[in-house]
């Protein structure tokens, strides 16, 4: 993993992505793993993403770009993560979410920070948004909470395809999908279209960065 992120101040063509680890043969889309451990998923949305970020230009220099700026924040993120008992992986999100930028806004001016926070959620989960402050543009705060959030939407949801879909689409929509579908996985109530496409790709493309970044190393297959 340092050596991908490399410096904070790399070009984006000096920071590589490795090659593809070998793939893996597994019965179902989401192994079961230990609760702090990202799961070992297999499905062709995942795999798409994969070729995209390592072999389209502007996928893969967007995420090595966003590694490079991500690079001095990282390890103290995933100590954050590692100490609530979650994934450490899970600090990969921000490249999917913000690139890294603390500032950032969506094209709405609505969601803002490294985790692309609504101000509700955000004051759900502990945050000050108001006009003298926003703690959404607060790396450590912003992290913290949102390590509560999906630390809630995994209790929620048992699964983390799951849980990230509801982290990017809202509990509400995730709770409907699964209403018409009550047995079906992400992976499933995505293929059946009952999922937004965004919220689709968002998960798709997380488990993908977590592949082209930390590989294997990041889920433990049993």
């Amino acid at each position: 993993m340092l050596a991908l992120i490399g410096s904070g101040c790399a070009t984006r063509m000096s920071v590589p992505l490795p090659d593809a680890p070998t793939p893996r043969a597994t019965p179902s889309h989401v192994q079961n793993v230990a609760h702090d451990e990202l799961p070992c998923v297999q499905a062709s949305r995942i795999d798409r993403w994969e070729h995209k970020l390592r072999n389209e230009p502007a996928f893969r220099n967007t995420t090595a770009d966003s590694l490079a700026r991500g690079a001095e924040l990282l390890p103290r993120i995933r100590e954050q993560f590692a100490a609530a008992g979650l994934p450490a992986g899970l600090a990969l999100l921000p490249v999917v979410e913000s690139g890294f930028r603390a500032q950032v806004k969506e094209h709405g001016g609505i969601a803002r920070g490294l985790w692309q926070l609504e101000p509700a959620t955000a004051r759900s989960v502990g945050l000050v948004v108001n006009a003298r402050r926003d703690d959404r543009v607060h790396p450590e705060r912003a992290t913290a909470a949102a390590v509560r959030l999906l630390a809630t939407l995994h209790a929620r949801y048992g699964d983390w395809p799951m849980a990230l879909a509801a982290y990017n689409a809202g509990a509400q929509r995730v709770d409907r999908a699964r209403a018409r579908r009550p047995e079906a996985d992400f992976f499933e109530l995505a293929e059946l279209g009952l999922l937004p496409q965004t919220s689709r790709d968002f998960v798709s493309r997380f488990f993908a960065t977590v592949r082209v970044t930390d590989g294997v190393e990041i889920c433990r297959a049993v």
